[in-house]
């Protein structure tokens, strides 16, 4: 009975280690001033999808900087959470509807302007949680 009690206290444990790897999608990036209602509409569109699906209100958290503050670049920041790589799986292959819109902005001056990904104009980092 004792090993029975291990055997599952032991599994029960890493499958919730393993279903709960929290991790953070994080951008910095600059949206130019005339892009950036374009930028507002695009990720509302984007939030109403995921939020339709289930994944809750205001998935992707966006963030500026006071218009008075000194630094000049990287002033906008977003974020998202997730609860493991399946969820952000999950999350990105919603439907074909999420899929258009981002191929759509892909096309766009957000895309060439904004999403560049190119760790000068635009950070993007993967982060996990560090238990310590």
């Amino acid at each position: 009975m004792k090993k029975i009690f291990f055997i599952t206290l032991l599994l029960s444990i890493a499958t919730l280690y393993a279903q709960n790897q929290e991790r953070l999608s994080v951008h910095f990036f600059d949206i130019p001033e005339k892009l950036e209602s374009d930028f507002l509409k695009f990720n509302s569109q984007v939030n109403t999808i995921l939020e339709n699906a289930g994944y809750g209100k205001n998935f992707y958290k966006l963030y500026k900087v006071k218009k008075e503050d000194e630094n000049k670049t990287l002033r906008y920041f977003q974020i998202s959470s997730y609860t493991s790589d399946k969820h952000y799986e999950m999350t990105h292959n919603i439907s074909d509807e999420y899929k258009s819109l981002w191929d759509k902005m892909w096309d766009s001056d957000l895309g060439k302007k904004v999403w560049t990904f190119d760790n000068k104009n635009h950070i993007y980092r993967k982060v996990f949680r560090v238990y310590n």
